[in-house]
């Protein structure tokens, strides 16, 4: 499959000149990965943003309140993962590992900003996907803490555990 003709088929991608799809092709890396690879950690900085190619990957999160893993998507091909790894200092809110063998294009931190200078256009859109998937990450957290918070008021305080409910 050739790259630049892929990404010109991607909404994100397709509005952009042949000048500027050969920058954003030339500052991919294209490599396959196996089922199991792991390409995010939840509360690491990710190392590059991925755009699949073939595949599948499971997105999940760690739920520290109920200690469990909760898978929240799955990602497939002309998706795009790990857009906060762009963003310095940013750990990544889900774990992703692949489903399946996975041909994915990366773009690290270090060719996004490469890339910024050779076409803007393309940068500009790659720091709104950012904007964009920070916004619903910080939507994301709101809900968890709403739902910890009224998971803390709806349990006893430790004086009426201690004393026994006052309802009766």
């Amino acid at each position: 499959m050739e790259l630049k003709n892929f990404l010109k088929g991607l909404p994100a991608f397709s509005r952009f000149n042949e000048r500027q799809l050969d920058a954003l092709a030339n500052n991919l890396r294209v490599d396959e990965y196996p089922a199991g690879h792991r390409f995010l950690t939840q509360g690491e900085q990710g190392s590059a943003v991925y755009i699949l190619m073939s595949g599948s990957v499971k997105i999940s999160r760690h739920d520290a309140i109920e200690d469990l893993e909760i898978e929240v998507a799955e990602a497939r091909d002309g998706e795009v993962i790990g857009l906060v790894s762009l963003v310095e200092n940013m750990p990544v809110q889900v774990n992703v590992v692949a489903d399946s063998r996975v041909v994915a294009a990366a773009l690290t931190p270090e060719k996004f900003h490469a890339l910024f200078l050779l076409a803007p256009a393309v940068g500009l859109q790659l720091e709104y996907m950012v904007a964009v998937q920070l916004s619903r990450n910080l939507q994301e957290q709101n809900k968890l803490l709403r739902k910890g918070l009224a998971q803390r008021k709806s349990a006893p305080s430790f004086i009426e555990r201690l004393l026994g409910s006052s309802s009766n």
